[in-house]
């Protein structure tokens, strides 16, 4: 019998316009960091997807990156 996922163990997909909203930037930024390995994300076939915790770390240890 398999548990429950805790909260912990739950992983908060974000799309491009979810991480624009929540850094209060143009979607277009969203992507251009992406494209030039500024923020962490994945591609999943033609999108990109980011963790929110993930960003969430990459703002805490780069705090005066651009």
């Amino acid at each position: 019998m398999s548990q429950a996922p805790t909260p912990q163990d739950s992983i908060e997909i974000l799309s491009a316009d979810e991480v624009a909203a929540m850094l209060g930037v143009d979607r277009k930024t969203v992507y251009e960091a992406a494209r030039n390995k500024q923020i962490p994300h994945r591609r999943l076939g033609r999108r990109l997807i980011f963790e929110r915790q993930s960003l969430l770390s990459w703002l805490r240890d780069h705090p005066e990156d651009g």
